[in-house]
């Protein structure tokens, strides 16, 4: 069925794709993928207070630690495309189970290290505008986030519930992505889920609003760079969580007051949309 071309979009606190989120949720500290609850490096462990983990608070880890862990969930999640190409192959092949498609598993997803660590992927690498709680706009400094780390994925990495259940159909198709470092070393157009990929295709006016209560800030920050429109704008909604609403946990902890971060979020989408559409 036909539809009518966009006249524009909006990115609300938009992510990267489920592909990338799926890659950095990876637990780099698996070895083995036939045994992930007892084969794991403990130099890798994200959930080790040697390494950093605070099972209370925010969690601090070294540079050179968030490095090999980032490079390492490329790695487990390259050599899970190789081995769900091969079982692919084998299929075809007729060697395994005569079926178009099997079950694809991946234990231990939920370790993205930006939920436990507010230093990890904090911000904006340049800097950018935010839309500050009293309707201001601030574009002089870099943008950090505000949000609360949340420990408890702890146990939710090592249970049923932490584990990505898919079919090699589904997990070759939306995904997975190459990577060499999940943060920044990524073949963004590797797979048809992926945002910074797909808007170097877009050239209708785009809005990129990231949310200073979530973790995908230098996330908006990058679709924004990717972008080929020549109508583009990037700010960031001060205290906003990724639900667009206000982040009452982050302004406790920061004794600050974002209660305007909806009504101000919309006015600015209002203001940007008049004038173009």
């Amino acid at each position: 069925m036909a539809t009518d071309k966009a006249d524009g979009i909006v990115f609300l606190d938009a992510h990267p794709g489920n592909t990338v989120n799926g890659l950095r949720s990876l637990n780099a500290a698996v070895i083995k993928e036939d045994n992930p609850e007892k084969s794991l490096s403990k130099k890798l462990d994200p959930f080790d207070p040697k390494n950093g983990f605070n099972p209370t608070g925010d969690s601090i880890y070294s540079d050179r630690f968030v490095k090999h862990y980032t490079d390492e969930q490329s790695e487990r999640m390259n050599d899970l495309i190789h081995d769900a190409l091969k079982m692919r192959a084998d299929i075809a092949a007729g060697k395994i189970l005569p079926t178009g498609d099997d079950a694809f598993i991946v234990y231990r997803d939920s370790a993205r290290l930006s939920d436990f660590s507010t230093g990890v992927w904090k911000g904006t690498l340049r800097p950018a505008k935010l839309l500050k709680n009293d309707g201001t706009i601030d574009a002089s400094q870099v943008v950090n986030t505000v949000r609360v780390s949340n420990p408890g994925n702890k146990e939710t990495d090592e249970s049923f519930d932490g584990a990505m259940f898919l079919t090699l159909t589904s997990f070759l198709s939306a995904n997975s992505i190459r990577s060499r470092n999940s943060l920044d070393e990524i073949d963004w157009c590797s797979s048809n889920n992926s945002t910074p990929c797909a808007v170097g295709r877009i050239s209708v006016p785009i809005l990129v609003m990231s949310m200073q209560g979530h973790y995908f800030i230098r996330d908006g920050e990058q679709i924004y760079e990717s972008s080929v429109s020549a109508d583009k704008d990037f700010i960031v909604v001060e205290g906003a969580t990724h639900g667009l609403g206000p982040c009452n946990p982050c302004a406790t902890l920061h004794g600050a007051n974002y209660s305007n971060a909806r009504i101000n979020l919309f006015n600015y989408i209002r203001e940007w949309a008049t004038p173009r559409f």
